[in-house]
């Protein structure tokens, strides 16, 4: 059942204590493991409230989901607004545009951190349940506008070579920040040389890694149509052809 949130209704202090306990539960015990009775206690309200304003525990999932896809995609386009107003006009620096993208998988309150890799993680895996379209769209706006600022500053490449990097980026992205607590696995795995606890590192490595990522254009063959006659050839590229002596 879905949440019966009213477009451009006013405020209600009742949900919205409900919509916050909910998510400080969501974030320190994940969705599937937060009963309704949970949210109940810590919010200090009765099962019936929560009915009431989202009809169910999946309503009360989606808005809480929607909220927080929301508020930081939001905050990342103010961010891109800035960035581009002090462009004037010029591409706006990969370094400042990838920095303003990731910190908000990295810095602010843990457990809301938390909470926007997992609706992230299940917009990946294709959870509709969970990260229904109205949340998608959020983040898919901020996706079309990160391309699109990209292709501004490397024009050389193509669109697709960006739809691949940026792409590829994130989920490398997404899999460092998702175990960056104090046991984490690259700290594990490189017996203390690097550490995703390092979070000013870790913006500071993220940002170099994509940066390096959307360096020089790809130097990949494309592969022709058969019958074309110089398999891997690019557009307009001369490929002699030798035939075997009869």
């Amino acid at each position: 059942m879905r949440s019966k949130r009213v477009i451009n209704s006013p405020p209600n202090p009742t949900r919205d204590a409900i919509a916050e306990a909910a998510a400080r539960l969501f974030a320190e015990h994940g969705v599937e493991k937060t009963s309704v009775r949970q949210i109940v206690e810590h919010a200090g309200i009765s099962l019936g409230t929560v009915n009431f304003h989202f009809g169910s525990k999946l309503g009360l999932v989606h808005e809480v989901f929607e909220r927080l896809a929301r508020e930081v995609c939001e905050s990342r386009h103010a961010e891109y607004d800035a960035l581009e107003k002090a462009a004037n006009g010029r591409p706006v620096a990969l370094d400042a545009l990838f920095r303003a993208l990731i910190r908000p998988y990295v810095e602010g309150d843990e457990q809301r951190r938390r909470l926007v890799i997992y609706i992230l993680q299940q917009l990946k895996l294709a959870r509709q349940d969970f990260a229904r379209e109205s949340v998608a769209k959020h983040f898919d706006r901020l996706a079309i506008r990160t391309v699109r600022l990209i292709r501004q500053a490397r024009p050389d490449l193509t669109e697709d070579e960006v739809w691949w990097r940026y792409t590829l980026g994130l989920g490398a992205t997404l899999s460092v920040v998702s175990d960056c607590g104090p046991d984490n696995r690259l700290r594990r795995l490189s017996h203390r040389v690097a550490d995703a606890a390092d979070r000013k590192r870790l913006v500071e490595e993220a940002v170099a890694f994509w940066v390096r990522g959307f360096g020089a254009a790809g130097s990949r063959e494309r592969r022709q149509p058969a019958g074309t006659g110089g398999i891997g050839r690019r557009s307009g590229e001369q490929v002699a052809i030798h035939k075997r002596p009869a």
